[in-house]
């Protein structure tokens, strides 16, 4: 166990030690862009258009509401090719308002002098779906349903020019907190290992010499200030110990084995960070949801 954890210990340090080789190069890119992102900002900016993406969101609205009834008609009537196809036009409806306000909401942050604290404080977006109705179990038809939709700060950035290297540093954090909670329910020497062999990781995060399980707090609030400084700026914002206690809690759930625990793929952790940020920018207090006592 001894040997492991020194080795982990020491790729961490590399990993403390980078992020100020990391940060300059942050500070390079930010001040100029490649051909490819200059491309990429202005096309971008070519089919930023406010008014028709709110016509786009309406109307794919009213095409969601009227393929939902022409379902619910071909439910009563047993009519399972038009069921087929009203389901299909659900699903594209949905597609094209998710899409529509996506534009909408990265147009409100691109015209933002900071687009990326911007998205921070916005968070996320409304998109629309779809949920069965059932009486005694049985499908009575659909309904229409919303929710929030995080914004992608990594697609928003690169519409934007700015750069994405704080991606992979989030990678090699998702790979820390999963050794950490490995090791805190007592995995071995052994597993420990094959966890940091097997991990997923992309090959731009694989090349950077960062990763292992941080011996304190501290530590782990250090990394998680390192990637809100390349995202936002460096102490643009200051994490503490409940932006850590919140991802660390809300990285993991009940695996699929029987006493087995889950932890976040690389997108959800992205998520997480976004979270995080939010939090920093509105000066927010995170929540714990539970299940209430009936009051009589």
């Amino acid at each position: 166990m001894s040997a492991v954890m020194s080795s982990v210990a020491w790729s961490f340090f590399i990993w403390a030690n980078a992020q100020i080789q990391i940060l300059e190069d942050y500070n390079m890119a930010t001040k100029k862009n490649t051909p490819e992102t200059t491309e990429v900002v202005e096309s971008a900016a070519k089919v930023t258009n406010p008014e028709r993406d709110k016509e786009n969101m309406a109307a794919a609205e009213t095409a969601l509401d009227t393929a939902i009834a022409a379902y619910n008609t071909a439910l009563a009537t047993e009519d399972v090719v038009a069921m087929r196809e009203a389901e299909a036009a659900i699903a594209k409806a949905a597609q094209e308002f998710a899409e529509a306000a996506e534009c909408a909401t990265f147009a409100i942050c691109r015209a933002d002098e900071h687009p990326l604290r911007k998205a921070a404080e916005i968070h996320s977006y409304r998109v629309i779906a779809h949920k069965a109705v059932r009486e005694d179990k049985i499908l009575t038809g659909f309904e229409k349903t919303d929710r929030e939709k995080p914004i992608d700060l990594e697609r928003l950035a690169k519409q934007c020019g700015l750069p994405t290297l704080w991606t992979h540093t989030t990678e090699r954090l998702n790979q820390i907190m999963t050794l950490r909670v490995a090791k805190n329910m007592g995995a071995t020497a052994t597993e420990l290992k094959d966890i940091s062999k097997s991990y997923f990781m992309s090959r731009a995060s694989g090349e950077m010499e960062a990763g292992g399980t941080p011996t304190s707090n501290t530590q782990m609030t250090k990394a998680l200030q390192s990637i809100c400084d390349m995202i936002l700026g460096v102490d643009a914002v200051r994490v503490n110990n409940h932006d850590l206690a919140y991802i660390e809690n809300a990285h993991t759930k009940k695996g699929r084995g029987k006493i087995a625990v889950g932890t976040a793929n690389h997108s959800f952790m992205r998520r997480l960070v976004l979270d995080v940020l939010h939090r920093c920018v509105t000066d927010g207090v995170y929540e714990v949801e539970f299940k209430k006592a009936k009051t009589a």
